[in-house]
């Protein structure tokens, strides 16, 4: 009598390979894997971007640490700071005022910069560029503050106020950042290379109100 004749499963492709020769297909497919996978999940530096909260003057943008409005925007070869003293550039001052108001904690907004549309930045500093947040800003309360930065006049076109909380930009990684843009032109650009009339930046103030 002929024996029952048991079906086998089809065999796998890698079953007639070598050990070593099936391990590097399979090395093959999984390196394959992860590259399909690097391509549809952004890494590196698109990963640790800062988040930019965008919008214009008179904008009222909110961030995960408190909300920045701009008010208005002014510029000139020459500004005086709150202590009285004269500044003056041979390039433009460019005097922002602004009001900050803290979310959920006492906060400062430490980074306060001119970004062009070339991308470079600059900074508000101690020695020329007048800047102060008054301190920490209680929550829900509006904080009122002036900055002014000294850029090129080709830097003025096209500018941008670029605010956070962190005064390292090593350290704006994942971290949202208040982009301001400040509607400037040539014309602008030009009218303020002209001016010698002195800016006052004011001191930074609490509360609802007028920028003096």
């Amino acid at each position: 009598m002929g024996g029952r004749r048991v079906a086998r499963p089809p065999s796998s492709r890698l079953t007639g390979l070598p050990r070593q020769a099936a391990f590097a297909v399979l090395l093959v497919a999984a390196l394959a894997t992860g590259r399909a996978v690097e391509t549809l999940m952004p890494v590196g530096d698109e990963v640790a971007a800062p988040f930019e909260r965008t919008g214009g003057v008179g904008d009222r943008i909110e961030a995960r640490w408190g909300d920045v409005e701009v008010t208005s925007v002014a510029g000139s070869t020459r500004i005086e700071d709150p202590y009285g003293a004269t500044h003056v550039t041979g390039g433009v001052y460019v005097v922002v005022d602004w009001t900050y108001t803290a979310a959920g904690e006492p906060q400062v907004p430490a980074w306060v910069a001119i970004r062009d549309t070339e991308g470079r930045v600059f900074r508000t500093s101690l020695e020329r560029n007048p800047y102060s947040s008054g301190g920490a800003a209680q929550p829900g309360i509006p904080r009122r503050v002036a900055a002014a930065i000294e850029v090129p006049a080709d830097a003025v076109a096209g500018a941008e106020l670029v605010i956070t909380l962190e005064p390292n930009p090593e350290n704006h990684r994942r971290d949202d950042v208040a982009v301001v843009d400040l509607g400037l032109t040539q014309d602008d650009a030009d009218a303020w290379a002209a001016s010698e009339e002195p800016l006052e930046v004011a001191e930074p103030a609490d509360g609802p109100g007028a920028m003096s």
